[in-house]
């Protein structure tokens, strides 16, 4: 009798093999779906299909290697006979992945199949604190990769090896911090693994480096800093740079929290999104601009207000004072007021299992989170703010549906 499942690994594995068997049987299209090979310039990205635990020693172990194998499996099944297959040049690439990895927690849920190909070969993981964790990184990668925290939520300078960044009292890291670090990695002046660099130039092994950001690696994701820097290089150091989109909490943790951005049976056809955080830490408004006061739109979305009083600050700039911010609000000169009655939700942690949705009016949302979880709290980070009237909605199998 089979063993019972034992993790989630278990059953990934199970459904992975189980793809593997249709693919043997040449289902229809499957050359077209555009996944290439697990072969990089001149390496293999992942160990071929193997029967024992892999090759993965302390660290990895024997689950990380079948993962690897079994992806590598299935891609080079699934792969057009030809696709990949365009003579090395010879050229020694380090290749930067910035990937994105939506809302998910998890390896399955996360990345695509090309992706997760990507990951497992990879020498070194630069990830942030609201994309996979450690752990989960560690499930696929190889024994020898370097898995580093370069996460922006904690306080002061510095970045962090495994599993440090993102922690309570972590110390962040900078943008320019992890745009340096990027390329010491990328030009192999810092060692990857154990034994790296012995009787070995460093500058001439490519190199796969994949940095991992939650969410879409674009929208508030700050990849533009770490692209300029890949692109100061000249040509001749080797060094190309690849972008993996994904979800964006933006929308897609509205989404999940069964908060429609648009609906057209309550009139709400446009949104505009925000960062509640500037550049500088400061929160959005804070220097006196309103940047949304000049938009007629149906609701607004502000990332990045975990802290309660920048929340409570965000809420006052809303409401605003004065002739014109009836129960109703309304728009005045072309410039939309949000009264303190409007619609609005707190969306904490979208898409993981510690999911929590708050639902409120712009005058009662602070005191209804305060009243919730005791007035000592002062961050629901990682949180999403939605104001408007699909705010009210809640379109998830478990939820009623308001108008």
């Amino acid at each position: 009798m089979p063993p019972p499942p034992r993790s989630l690994a278990f059953l990934i594995r199970i459904l992975i093999r189980i793809l593997i068997l249709a693919a043997s049987l040449r289902l229809p299209h499957a050359d077209g779906l555009g996944i290439p090979r697990a072969t990089g310039r001149g390496r293999t990205l992942l160990p071929p299909l193997s029967d024992g635990g892999g090759d993965c020693g302390a660290g990895a172990g024997e689950e990380g290697g079948d993962l690897r194998a079994d992806v590598a499996s299935l891609l080079s099944r699934l792969s057009p006979p030809n696709h990949g297959s365009d003579a090395d040049d010879g050229a020694a690439t380090t290749t930067v992945h910035l990937m994105g990895t939506g809302l998910a927690s998890t390896l399955v849920e996360s990345l695509t199949l090309p992706a997760l190909s990507v990951l497992a070969g990879a020498d070194v993981v630069l990830h942030d604190a609201l994309s996979l964790s450690p752990g989960e990184i560690r499930r696929i990668v190889g024994p020898s990769c370097v898995v580093r925290g370069v996460g922006k939520r904690g306080s002061g300078g510095g970045t962090g090896k495994e599993g440090g960044a993102g922690g309570a009292g972590f110390l962040s890291a900078t943008q320019d911090e992890i745009d340096a670090l990027l390329l010491r990695y990328a030009l192999g002046q810092e060692s990857c693994g154990d034994g790296e660099g012995e009787g070995e130039d460093l500058r001439r092994r490519p190199r796969t480096i994949v940095r991992l950001k939650g969410g879409d690696p674009y929208l508030f994701g700050r990849s533009r800093t770490e692209i300029d820097t890949l692109r100061s290089l000249p040509p001749a150091d080797g060094v190309a740079y690849r972008v993996w989109p994904n979800l964006s909490s933006c929308v897609a943790g509205p989404h999940v929290a069964g908060i429609p951005l648009t609906d057209p049976l309550i009139g709400s056809q446009s949104f505009a999104v925000f960062s509640g955080t500037d550049r500088s830490g400061a929160g959005i408004g804070e220097d006196g601009e309103d940047r949304w006061q000049g938009m007629d739109v149906d609701a607004l979305v502000f990332l990045m207000i975990g802290r309660i009083d920048k929340l409570g600050g965000l809420r006052d700039r809303l409401v605003g004072s004065g002739s014109g911010f009836g129960a109703e609000g309304g728009a005045e000169g072309g410039r939309r007021r949000w009264a303190g009655g409007t619609p609005c939700a707190v969306v904490r942690s979208a898409g993981r299992p510690e999911q929590t949705v708050w639902r409120s009016t712009l005058s009662s949302i602070v005191e209804d989170i305060r009243e919730d979880l005791g007035e000592g709290c002062e961050t629901v980070s990682p949180a999403i703010f939605v104001v408007g009237r699909t705010a009210e909605l809640d379109l998830r199998p478990e939820g009623r549906s308001g108008t």
